[in-house]
C-alpha cells in the first residue's frame, strides 16, 4: 500500500460511511424494538441508509461500510491487507464517532427509552448460542453474497440500479432476522454500542457467525460459482471454442 493522498481519501471514505451508517441507522430510536411496527421501520431504515451510503462514497473507497465486506474483498484479492486493515480501522473509527455523535443530537427522552441502549438489538432470550451464531452467519452470508455477485465480472453490465439492489438486500435481511438477533450483519455496528452497553457474552456471538461469514463464503463463491477459463492455446484448432 502506498500511503499517499488517494489512500488517505479511501481511508476517510470509509469512515464516513461508516459515520454516516450509525448516525442515519440509527437516528429514528426504533431499532431497539421487538414491535412489528418497529421491525418495518428499523428494516426500511437501515436499507434506505445502505443505499445512502453507496451512493455517496461508492466511488470513492467502494462504501463497504462494514468489516465483513472489506475482509471479504481481500479474500477475493481486490484490496492487498494493509489496505484491508486500513478500511477497517477507519470504520471502527468512523462507528464510534458516529454513535457519539448520535447520542448527542438525540433527546434524552429518546436515549432513555431506547432498551438496552441506543443502535443496540440482543438476541432473544430463548434463542440458543448456536442459533444466535447461526442466524447471524445466515444473513451476513445472504449479505456477502451480493457483495460477491457485486464483484462478480460477470455482472459489469448490471450496475445501474446496484444501490437499489443492495438496500433492498439489507432490508430483506432486517425483516428476517430483525426480532432475532437485529440482524447486524456489522461486527462494526454490532461492537461499538456493546462497549456502551450491553452483553459481551451475546455480542461475541452475534461477531462469530459475523466473521465467520466473511472468510467462508468468498471461498464458496470462488469454488462453486466462479468458472474456470481455459486459455486459448489449450484449445485445439479443429475443435470449435465452447
Amino acid at each position: 500500500m502506498i500511503l499517499n493522498f488517494y489512500t488517505f481519501m479511501r481511508g476517510f471514505g470509509e469512515f464516513g460511511a461508516m459515520l454516516l451508517y450509525m448516525v442515519l441507522g440509527c437516528m429514528s430510536g426504533k431499532a431497539t424494538s421487538h414491535d412489528a411496527g418497529s421491525l418495518l421501520i428499523s428494516s426500511l431504515q437501515y436499507g434506505l441508509t445502505g443505499m445512502t451510503v453507496m451512493h455517496i462514497f461508492g466511488f470513492i473507497s467502494g462504501a463497504h461500510a462494514n468489516p465483513c465486506v472489506s475482509i471479504a474483498c481481500w479474500i477475493f484479492g481486490y484490496i492487498p491487507m494493509d489496505m484491508m486493515m486500513l478500511y477497517v480501522s477507519c470504520q471502527l473509527t468512523g462507528a464510534l464517532t458516529g454513535y457519539f455523535l448520535l447520542l448527542q443530537m438525540l433527546p434524552q427522552e429518546v436515549i432513555d427509552n431506547s432498551k438496552p441502549a441506543v443502535c443496540l438489538v440482543e438476541p432473544l432470550a430463548s434463542l440458543s448460542n448456536l442459533q444466535i451464531v447461526g442466524i447471524e452467519c445466515f444473513l451476513t452470508s445472504v449479505l456477502i453474497m451480493g457483495w460477491c455477485a457485486l464483484w462478480d465480472v460477470r455482472s459489469g453490465r448490471f450496475l445501474d440500479s446496484v444501490t437499489l439492489r443492495m438496500g433492498f438486500l439489507i432490508t430483506a435481511c432486517s425483516f428476517a432476522g430483525g426480532t432475532l438477533t437485529g440482524a447486524s450483519m456489522n461486527p462494526a455496528k454490532t461492537l461499538v454500542p456493546t462497549i456502551f452497553h450491553g452483553n459481551p457474552e451475546t455480542v461475541l456471538l452475534q461477531l462469530g457467525g459475523q466473521i465467520l461469514a466473511s472468510i467462508v463464503v468468498p471461498h464458496i463463491w470462488q469454488l462453486a460459482y466462479t468458472p474456470r477459463y481455459r486459455l486459448l492455446e489449450s484449445v485445439p484448432l479443429n475443435q470449435p471454442c465452447l
